[in-house]
């Protein structure tokens, strides 16, 4: 717990004038003590509504309102459910100007008349995020034209230039990226704290904390505490919307529930991070989930003491999915002026004696309003932000920056005093009477801060697509680290050991009917045999997999979706049905926060180009390069012609689509042929630089199959090795080799190794390769081999 506020608490009673009408009377015991400064301030007030009033107050609203000023004068019972619903159902302006007074009048009780502000920066560095809340027009999936990923060294950038401005604070937040790396957030928060020890660093939402945890394999208490010894200061207690499930499955089914919220904030402050509160309004809820929200929080907080203030956020609706396109009845357009004026008043009458600082959100609210509710129990302005994204991209219309000027200024010109704050609340300076200081902020005047329109802009270099790579899906150090391995091939290398990717993937096969007719291939179906995959089925598929802690199974989340499908002819009357299928399945892979990867054949350059915009990355085996296996295993597999197999990459290239590609072994190509191709696939991926990584695939061509006899050049697998030293010298260093682990769990003697620790794994690494593919709990293609 805190230390107790320095603030003296309101324990003697006034005693209020009742000269003005009986209707409007707070019939209060004298008391022997002298009254306080609250009393005669608040009987002006009330004596000042009521000379305006034309109608009656409603006894219920004067009954709660009394019922207030006695919990703060005497320590009496504390405004209910019932009391916080009933003061936020009113709209009367009398109503409302009574309410607003009274909160004003305890505020200047229990915290003066300072009001305060932070200098500090929003750091959003992602909008890609696996969820669609409906109320969010900040997030994009991982493969949007406007999904943006900061890396880190500009996040540390951005920090220390806040500190040359004179920040305490830097505030990250963002989407929960896909496919993120599990340690992701301990190091923002400890290369951060490097770069600038001084700043207090709130960051890391509950949402956030739980997705680290779950990507990372982590308690939430342990990745809490791992976040604090990274330099972690305190959260910010954001995504808790309304702390109502029903509400929540509305708005934001995909969102952590309340139960999750609370335990979270309980947890940080158990482990001495304090947090903020906050809360979402003026969509769909009704004034009773507000009250049951605000009293949560208080219970929280007289358990804990660890919040720091209470935010009120107005719904942003310009911009939100959920109001633009209509998808609950009776939304709201965000609140009334009547409702923004209550919130704030109400919350300073509910949380009074337990959260002493409630702010406003000038980005939400505006200059104006912000001003306006310093006179209904707000006593904060909140930061100058810098850099504000969230609230812009939903249409909020106040900028990004407040000025430190301009807030001390918002403060003075309605009698307040304007002090600068820490995180926490303690005073930075009360004295603005300083050259060097306003000299100093003179530099908020030129320097150019960036902007949210400028980040999703086309033009920028910190795409998310682009940085979504293999490497950067979940990644392990492997079980073989304690060999000593070749780490010439590896920049990151360090200790002698070196990063082998793999990506948790599952397959979803669009159809297993394919014109081909290869060989060695039991993956495909004759045409009109087996049909197309349901749409229903793919979304239940999808949501199994996502339900369970964000896809968790047994061995770590699903981050890929593998599309893989059978190959419907070029001039088949269905193609573009079956193109138009598979660019549905990508976009509901993308909804549910996967990241598509999709294999369908050879591809015209439009159907590409439109795959390209809802894949994160795409791939087709080249297989063989040598045109005289097409009288053999590809004799009735026309797309199979290398020429066709080789332009894909062209055209992929000139896409800049991330790329895989992959040879089969053992198709009846010499070992000369092996090579040639290998240099044909070297030579694309040098011209474009859009090829991740080349799959060494050991193929068994089969027994006979329409007419065809098996070819006599086979793939001897324990050659495999040998082959990925030289694949390793011919390709470019930044390409990774990718070896099948399923294939691969053999024994020198030839069984089979059931705990993956085997040589001729093992060997295959140690000669240069550097990648295991997706591991999923089914392999549609080798598994049917």
């Amino acid at each position: 717990r805190e230390p107790p506020s320095p603030h003296p608490p309101l324990s003697h009673p006034p005693h209020l004038h009742t000269s003005f009408p009986p209707h409007l009377a707070i019939a209060l015991p004298k008391m022997p003590t002298p009254p306080r400064r609250l009393s005669g301030g608040l009987s002006s007030l009330l004596a000042g509504v009521t000379s305006a009033a034309t109608a009656p107050i409603a006894p219920e609203v004067l009954r709660a309102v009394k019922k207030a000023v006695r919990a703060g004068l005497e320590g009496g019972p504390r405004l209910d459910v019932r009391d916080a619903t009933t003061l936020l159902s009113t709209r009367k302006p009398v109503e409302v100007a009574l309410i607003g007074a009274v909160a004003d009048a305890i505020r200047e009780e229990n915290v003066g008349n300072r009001v305060g502000y932070v200098i500090n920066r929003n750091i959003n560095f992602t909008n890609s995020c696996v969820k669609r809340c409906g109320f969010c027009a900040f997030s994009r999936t991982g493969v949007d034209k406007e999904a943006y990923f900061l890396p880190t060294e500009e996040v540390v950038r951005r920090a220390k230039e806040a500190v040359e401005l004179g920040a305490t604070e830097v505030c990250i937040q963002a989407g929960l990226p896909p496919g993120m790396k599990p340690d992701l957030y301990i190091e923002l928060a400890h290369a951060v704290k490097a770069a600038v020890p001084s700043v207090h660093l709130h960051a890391f939402s509950p949402e956030e904390v739980i997705y680290g945890a779950r990507r990372s394999k982590r308690t939430v208490k342990e990745m809490l505490r791992e976040l604090k010894e990274a330099g972690l200061d305190t959260i910010p207690g954001t995504s808790a919307e309304i702390l109502d499930d029903n509400i929540r499955s509305q708005i934001a089914g995909q969102r952590l529930s309340s139960k999750e919220w609370v335990d979270v904030v309980r947890t940080a402050h158990s482990l001495g991070i304090r947090s903020s509160s906050t809360m979402m309004y003026g969509h769909i809820e009704e004034p009773e989930h507000v009250a049951q929200h605000l009293l949560q929080l208080r219970d929280v907080q007289d358990e804990t003491g660890g919040f720091t203030e209470f935010v009120p956020l107005s719904f942003v609706a310009a911009e939100a999915p959920m109001y633009a396109e209509k998808r609950i009845p009776k939304m709201r357009a965000g609140p009334s002026g009547s409702e923004v004026l209550l919130t704030h008043s109400v919350s300073r009458l509910v949380l009074n004696g337990s959260i002493d600082n409630i702010q406003c959100s000038w980005p939400k609210e505006g200059m104006r309003m912000a001003q306006v509710l310093l006179g209904h129990g707000v006593n904060d302005l909140g930061g100058v932000l810098m850099n504000e994204s969230i609230s812009t991209s939903a249409g909020a219309t106040y900028g990004q920056l407040a000025k430190p000027k301009e807030l001390r200024e918002l403060a003075q010109e309605v009698g307040r005093e304007a002090y600068q704050r820490t995180t926490c609340y303690d005073t930075v300076r009360d004295d603005f009477d300083d050259d060097e200081l306003l000299t100093n902020e003179m530099k908020f005047e030129t320097t150019n801060f960036g902007s949210y329109k400028e980040l999703i802009a086309a033009k920028t270099k910190w795409r998310a697509k682009e940085m979504i790579k293999r490497s950067y899906s979940t990644t392990k150090r492997n079980s073989f680290g304690r060999r000593r391995m070749h780490t010439s091939h590896n920049p990151k290398s360090r200790e002698g050991l070196r990063e082998v990717t793999y990506s948790q993937s599952h397959t979803i096969v669009p159809t297993y009917e394919c014109f081909n007719k290869c060989t060695y291939c039991n993956f495909r179906t004759d045409i009109g045999s087996s049909g197309w995959i349901s749409l229903e089925e793919v979304e239940h598929t999808l949501k199994q997999l996502s339900k369970d802690e964000f896809g968790h199974g047994e061995g770590g989340p699903v981050d890929e979706i593998l599309i893989l499908s059978g190959e419907v002819h070029p001039k088949a009357k269905n193609r573009a049905a079956w193109h138009r299928h598979i660019v549905k399945i990508c976009e509901m892979a993308l909804d549910h926060g996967f990241l598509p990867h999709t294999n369908a054949g050879p591809l015209s350059f439009e159907e590409m180009k439109e795959l390209k915009s809802v894949n994160a990355s795409m791939g087709l085996m080249v297989e063989q390069t040598s045109a005289r296996l097409l009288s053999g295993v590809h004799r009735f597999a026309p797309s199979k012609k290398p020429e066709y197999r080789l332009d894909q990459l062209r055209i992929a290239g000139e896409l800049a689509i991330p790329f895989t590609t992959g040879l089969l072994l053992g198709l009846g190509e010499t070992p000369d042929e092996r090579v040639q191709a290998l240099e044909k696939i070297a030579e694309i991926a040098e011209e474009y630089h859009h090829i991740q990584e080349v799959i060494l695939q050991p193929y068994s061509p089969g027994g006979d199959r329409y007419g065809i006899h098996a070819p006599e050049q086979k793939f001897n697998l324990w050659d495999l090795p040998n082959f990925v030293e030289q694949a390793r010298e011919i390709l470019p260093k930044d390409v990774s080799i990718q070896v099948p682990p399923n294939l691969l769990l053999l024994n020198d003697d030839g069984t089979s190794e059931a705990d993956g620790t085997t040589n001729l794994l093992v060997r295959c690494l140690e000669a240069g390769a550097n990648d295991l593919g997706g591991i999923s709990p089914k392999d549609e293609v080798s598994i049917l081999i």
